[in-house]
């Protein structure tokens, strides 16, 4: 699904567009909403709108990039995910072990962290150095039922 889907979101989808489109991405972002809402299904969409080559900041959802991320195949892609009931200090380190290799499909690493929200301290602290010396073309979305349970470090590097 492209990003013009998303019209129930208001402007933020035409925000998030023009700044892809005008080079503005940044290297960390936050996506907090219900459990109800499938913030990764939105997440993988952002990427899109990142990667397509056909149509940048919207995704064309035909593209080669476009279908490898829709089937969690794209090599630069990677995920972390609460194991039982949070995202562990071992996820975050592996992850960050896969953001040094430079990216093999294209010009940017990304990286998606679901329930975000649950990383232990010690996570959040591993996570930390990452989000302030990314790697070029990096860039990090945390997927978050509640912000208030990250580090203020954290959400002061996010957008």
């Amino acid at each position: 699904m492209s990003l013009r889907e998303y019209k129930e979101f208001g402007r933020l989808p035409e925000r998030i567009s023009r700044a892809i489109s005008c080079g503005n991405v940044s290297h960390a972002y936050i996506i907090e909403g219900d459990s109800c809402v499938d913030k990764r299904k939105f997440a993988k969409d952002f990427v899109k709108a990142i990667l397509c080559s056909l149509e940048p900041g919207f995704g064309c959802d035909q593209c080669v990039v476009c279908r490898k991320i829709d089937h969690d195949n794209y090599e630069d892609l990677y995920a972390a995910q609460a194991d039982d009931f949070s995202v562990k200090d071992a996820a975050i380190s592996a992850l960050q072990e896969k953001l040094k290799n430079k990216p093999s499909g294209g010009m940017r690493n990304i990286a998606i962290i679901e329930d975000a929200d649950t990383m232990t301290v010690r996570a959040q602290n591993r996570l930390l150095k990452t989000l302030e010396e990314p790697n070029d073309g990096t860039v990090i979305v945390l997927l978050s039922e509640n912000t208030e349970n990250l580090l203020q470090t954290i959400t002061s590097r996010c957008i």
